[in-house]
């Protein structure tokens, strides 16, 4: 909050308050023009006035309306000056009015530069928002996919080290049922030698004593 409230104002603001004081600057000399025009209008009035003040004096006087001109060339020169210089006033604040319309049109140029500038300027942070969000979400997709790949993995880890602890205890079972089936199978072949062997010994026995009996 303290790095925001030590920053400048934007500038759309010191646009707006250049406007707003180019604008009061523009109706200062009117107004001066008015208040000028009501002094003159008032001065007009109360010349009006006299005259007829100097009109109801003078009507009945020896010399004639000479010291009624004479007053009203003086008020007339007063107000010819008064009107040249309302005029100037005048001139100055078309002017001033002009130059201040010259910067107004370079401020709201400028501003529409601002404007252009700052919504290319959102457009491309919207842009790079989107590719963020979209990276972040392709990336937790691929972290997701690589637990799943992960649990996969050490399932068939365990699963292989369970079959090879089957194949282990199923090869030392066929050894043993091997040995035994061999064990019985020479126990087999060596009582049927015996038995062979009983029987050539009692055939040969046999024939010994048939042949003593003939001699």
């Amino acid at each position: 909050m303290s790095t925001m409230s030590t920053l400048p104002p934007p500038e759309w603001q010191n646009v707006i308050r250049a406007r707003l004081m180019a604008a009061q600057a523009a109706r200062d000399p009117c107004k001066d023009i008015i208040e000028q025009y009501q002094q003159l209008a008032a001065a007009a009035r109360e010349l009006k006035v006299r005259n007829r003040a100097l009109l109801r004096s003078g009507g009945g006087g020896g010399d004639g309306p000479a010291p009624l001109v004479s007053h009203l060339d003086a008020q007339l020169n007063t107000l010819r000056a008064e009107i040249s210089g309302l005029y100037r006033t005048q001139a100055a604040a078309q002017n001033k009015q002009l130059a201040l319309s010259d910067a107004l049109r370079d401020r709201d140029e400028e501003v529409r530069g601002l404007r252009e500038e700052v919504r290319q300027l959102r457009e491309t942070r919207d842009v790079m928002t989107r590719r963020e969000q979209n990276t972040n979400e392709r990336l937790r997709v691929k972290d997701d996919d690589a637990k799943v790949l992960h649990d996969e993995i050490l399932a068939l880890q365990i699963e292989f080290s369970g079959l090879t602890q089957r194949n282990s205890a199923l090869q030392a079972d066929n050894a043993s049922l091997l040995q035994r089936w061999l064990d019985k199978m020479n126990m087999t072949v060596d009582e049927m030698n015996a038995e062979f062997e009983a029987e050539a010994s009692a055939s040969k026995d046999e024939g010994d004593f048939r042949g003593g009996g003939k001699a």
